[in-house]
């Protein structure tokens, strides 16, 4: 139900960032809508690992009970050859003491959970055709006037391009194509079992798991000299990915023709507002696949604005993102010396990613892979 005499906020996408964002909104009083251009809520999506701000976020939201409910069981991340012999492998204990409260799950799942708890209207289905300031014109042709519009929908976001220019100002591309899907296999899913298991060759990575109901999510990512997306990304991945061996024909073979499929590239912005518009998530700060932590970030973000909002509406917009920006650039960075690990460029590099695997349960071991796999972005949720 609207709120009487409240302030109203309209949040674009209905991923992480604009779901959470609408939370704290709706918590701090506001008069909420979310809008997404998809015809539905999308769920599904990669395996993430969920720790740091994003995760003391999700504990002050009271979601880590739900959370820990989805979590997935992954035993190890292990490297394969092409006969799906095993070359190194990191166990879940040895990465748990790198990353401290790591939860791994679905991405789908992350924002499932935020939904569930969330009391406010979601309208699918619906774009965003002009942005005036405080007054919006939805692609049906109505009118309507808010006090803060929130652009939360990602690194391709049509509120960005409508008020702050074309995306090729900020978008950088890291020369990596990237591809998730997910299908039942109970035999394929009982095969490959809770581990998230890759198979790297120079430029290419594709690797899977197993996720509830005998299914299986698979991530594929490949060097790529093109920024465009293919019209027919299936195709591409068949001829990219075809002459694999391990599982990857049985991957192949089930690849859907509405697969997710992007380029993998970082968000850079001078200035993340505008009037009564301002970006949160990925459409302002994408860190990129290979940094992961961008639900982390996104969750952070999104109770930084509302943090500052809440605080006093004069400046917040500022305030919020002097306390972001250095966290998202520091994690973009990581993100582009992280590709040398994630999609190494020769077979030595690949040999020597899967010796540091096999060594990581000594301490020494331990204390390098955090060095060279986890930024340090804990201290964003200190207010100043």
């Amino acid at each position: 139900m609207p709120k009487s005499n409240a302030q109203r906020a309209l949040v674009v996408g209905a991923g992480i960032a604009g779901l959470t964002t609408a939370w704290w909104l709706d918590r701090a009083g506001w008069d909420v809508l979310v809008v997404e251009k998809a015809p539905s809520f999308r769920a599904g999506g990669y395996m993430i690992d969920f720790f740091g701000p994003g995760h003391e976020v999700a504990r002050r939201m009271g979601l880590l009970p739900a959370l820990e409910s989805r979590r997935a069981p992954i035993s190890s991340v292990t490297s394969v050859d092409s006969s799906g012999r095993r070359r190194g492998e990191i166990s879940t204990a040895a990465y748990e003491a790198v990353a401290d409260g790591v939860i791994s799950l679905l991405r789908g799942d992350l924002a499932e959970v935020v939904l569930a708890d969330l009391d406010v209207p979601l309208r699918c289905g619906t774009t965003v055709l002009a942005v005036n300031d405080g007054v919006v014109t939805f692609a049906d042709g109505s009118v309507d006037e808010f006090d803060l519009i929130v652009g939360a929908d990602g690194i391709h976001s049509s509120v960005r391009e409508l008020v702050f220019g074309p995306s090729s100002s900020f978008v950088r591309y890291l020369g990596h194509h990237t591809a998730a899907f997910s299908f039942r296999d109970p035999v394929l899913s009982s095969r490959i079992g809770y581990r998230y298991q890759m198979l790297t060759v120079p430029h290419r990575m594709i690797g899977c798991y197993a996720v509830r109901g005998g299914a299986v999510a698979a991530l594929m990512l490949y060097r790529s000299e093109s920024q465009a997306v293919p019209a027919d990304a299936a195709s591409a991945l068949r001829a990219r990915f075809g002459d694999l061996g391990w599982v990857t024909p049985s991957l192949l073979s089930v690849v859907p023709e509405d697969v997710y499929y992007d380029e993998v590239s970082q968000v850079d912005m001078t200035t993340w507002h505008r009037g009564k518009v301002v970006l949160v998530g990925d459409a302002c700060g994408a860190v990129s696949l290979f940094a992961g932590h961008g639900a982390s970030l996104a969750m952070t973000g999104a109770h930084v604005l509302v943090e500052e909002l809440s605080a006093g509406v004069d400046g917040a917009f500022e305030r919020y993102q002097a306390r972001m920006k250095p966290a998202v650039a520091h994690t973009q960075e990581f993100g582009r010396r992280f590709i040398g690990w994630m999609a190494p460029a020769s077979s030595w590099r690949i040999s020597l990613r899967d010796m540091a695997f096999r060594l990581s349960g000594w301490p020494v071991v331990r204390n390098l892979v955090r060095g060279s796999l986890m930024p340090d972005i804990d201290g964003v949720l200190t207010r100043a």
